[in-house]
């Protein structure tokens, strides 16, 4: 047997991440320092392109019309961006907003039990928004999944998770009101 034919290949392996490891690894060098959200999707970290304006104030209004919307509801509830949420063992999502109801506030990371309702906030992310994010999000049971859409200045509506998708989708434009679930109240994306 000649060297060549003792060489075994090498297979290259992605190193896959639990939940938990994956919330002790972004409190360090470098991760820790790393611009723009960081995920954790399927076990492999991934960063997630930095917010321009129109995206943040998307995020921030949503955010300032949720709190109104759900305030009246108890402390119980929480409205916030960039929750992060375990949606399963290998999966840590970073929601733009994030609608929380008694959620355990000394934990590292979010159950995705505590999860009412997620806004994702697209431009660029359309495709992914509707498409991996959804499915992740009704597999995980998140009753309401909102994507703001900017360039067709919509606000896509799912209720009602089932496997990996939703029964109910309904489309409002920009300025229309939408009603929020769980109060007698409605927002106006604009």
């Amino acid at each position: 047997m000649n060297a060549s034919e003792m060489i075994v290949p090498y297979k290259q392996v992605p190193v896959r991440f639990t939940a938990d490891e994956f919330m002790e690894l972004v409190q360090h060098p470098p991760i820790n320092g790393w611009t723009g959200k960081i995920e954790l999707i399927e076990g492999e970290i991934v960063r997630m392109s930095p917010a321009h304006v129109p995206h943040w104030n998307a995020q921030r209004l949503a955010i300032l019309n949720l709190q109104s919307a759900f305030a009246s509801l108890g402390d119980e509830w929480i409205v916030g961006g960039e929750a992060p949420v375990r949606l399963g063992n290998l999966t840590v999502r970073v929601p733009d907003v994030a609608v929380l109801r008694a959620p355990d506030l000394k934990a590292s990371v979010f159950d995705r039990s505590a999860l009412f309702m997620v806004v994702e906030v697209a431009d660029t992310s359309l495709r992914n928004d509707l498409g991996r994010k959804l499915r992740a999000y009704a597999a995980s049971m998140v009753p309401h999944y909102w994507v703001i859409d900017l360039k067709g200045r919509r606000v896509l509506v799912h209720e009602q998770p089932v496997d990996t998708r939703y029964r109910e989708e309904r489309s409002f434009s920009f300025g229309e009101p939408i009603p929020v679930p769980g109060t007698d109240r409605t927002i106006v994306i604009a």
